[in-house]
């Protein structure tokens, strides 16, 4: 094999763990369900601190074969070659059986499948599992096409001649997978499992590597431009213009420091004190205020949840030296420009003074 004892060595360990786990993996589907009882029988710790112990063990022991093996493959007669396709070939096909499980399970609706609890709680409420899990739940279609992305690219890998090819297809995917159960606060196993999935993508993929490498870095054939200086100028421009076009519209529209969501705990409309239970007669018995950034403010009358067809939209210019917003609303026949006076504005709490269409009012906001 053309490569260094190091890298040599990492191989022979790598694919000996894969075969482990794959055996494990073998035994926990077909007596998983006795383990689980067994484990959560001595409680979470017991359970978490087992299977750290048998990853250790796997461990030790791909450490072990893997150096029996270096030692043995320095000796005539012995097979390495025969021992490498073997044990890539159970990594192939554990990684096939892994992925697919997961591409058919989108199919028939086990993973990211309808929770009615959680179509009744509100999104800011949601954790990141069932944040998720509603996103990507949200079309079903969407998820019948990445499960046959899984499923078609787990057949590939089934055959050595489309391996490349389905390693291409899958580790994208599963890459997205390991930063979304990484940020999104996923379950553990499912983590560890991407993770487990991937590497083995990564060395599948790296093997061919002297093959991919003319394909991703060799020149192409078509003639050069003979731009030399302007070249390296154009790069520039390239990323700096893109940088630019963005920047441009945040520094036209800077953060404002009322963003936020601001509670209404007092709304007097043409000296009349309107009361806390008047919101269910009328959408303009506001509640809540909620100030965007990017200048887009709405006024919500249902204290529990925002209901965007009874809400009243507008965008702000807040004028920070006068303490001044100009709202302009368009909910309606006609639109209108109001402008409103803040008083008594310490970051938590502030007072608007201010006239919608025919209508004074004076707003008590606290900030939520």
């Amino acid at each position: 094999m053309n490569t260094t004892p190091r890298s040599y060595w990492f191989a022979k360990f790598l694919e000996c763990l894969y075969l482990l786990v794959a055996i494990y993996d073998c035994l926990m589907i077909m007596w998983g369900t006795l383990l689980y009882k067994l484990f959560s029988s001595f409680g979470d710790l017991s359970f978490a601190m087992t299977f750290t112990w048998i990853i250790i063990g796997i461990c030790i022991l791909s450490v072990i074969y893997s150096i029996y093996w270096h030692q043995k493959s320095k000796k005539e007669g012995f097979n390495s070659g025969i021992r490498h396709a073997f044990l890539r070939g159970v990594m192939r096909y554990f990684l096939a059986f892994q992925v697919s499980a997961y591409g058919f399970a989108k199919i028939l609706k086990t993973q990211f499948g309808h929770v009615y609890m959680r179509d009744n709680t509100p999104v800011g409420k949601l954790n990141g599992f069932d944040l998720t899990w509603n996103y990507f739940g949200h079309s079903y279609t969407f998820a019948v096409i990445l499960g046959l992305l899984q499923i078609g690219g787990a057949i590939m890998l089934l055959f050595r001649r489309t391996t490349l090819l389905g390693t291409c297809i899958l580790l994208p995917i599963m890459l997205n997978i390991v930063l979304i159960n990484a940020f999104y606060n996923i379950a553990v196993g499912a983590f560890m499992n991407s993770i487990i999935i991937t590497t083995g993508l990564l060395y599948l993929l790296l093997l061919r590597w002297p093959d991919i490498k003319p394909v991703l870095f060799k020149d192409v054939t078509i003639p050069p431009l003979r731009l030399s200086f302007a070249k390296p100028v154009l790069k520039l421009l390239v990323i700096g213009l893109a940088f630019y076009s963005i920047y441009r519209y945040v520094a036209a529209v800077p953060p404002s420091a009322l963003t936020g969501k601001w509670k209404i705990d007092e709304l007097i409309r043409n000296g009349k004190l309107v009361g806390k239970n008047e919101w269910m007669n009328g959408a303009q018995n506001w509640c809540y205020v909620y100030i965007e950034d990017g200048g887009r403010i709405a006024f919500c009358a249902n204290p529990y949840v925002f209901e965007a067809n009874r809400a009243w939209f507008g965008q702000y210019i807040y004028q920070t030296g006068e303490k001044k917003f100009d709202i302009v609303f368009d909910g309606g026949t006609k639109r209108d420009t109001t402008k409103v006076k803040i008083s008594n504005y310490n970051g938590k709490q502030m007072q608007w003074d201010t006239k919608v269409y025919d209508d004074t009012l004076k707003l008590k906001l606290i900030k939520e």
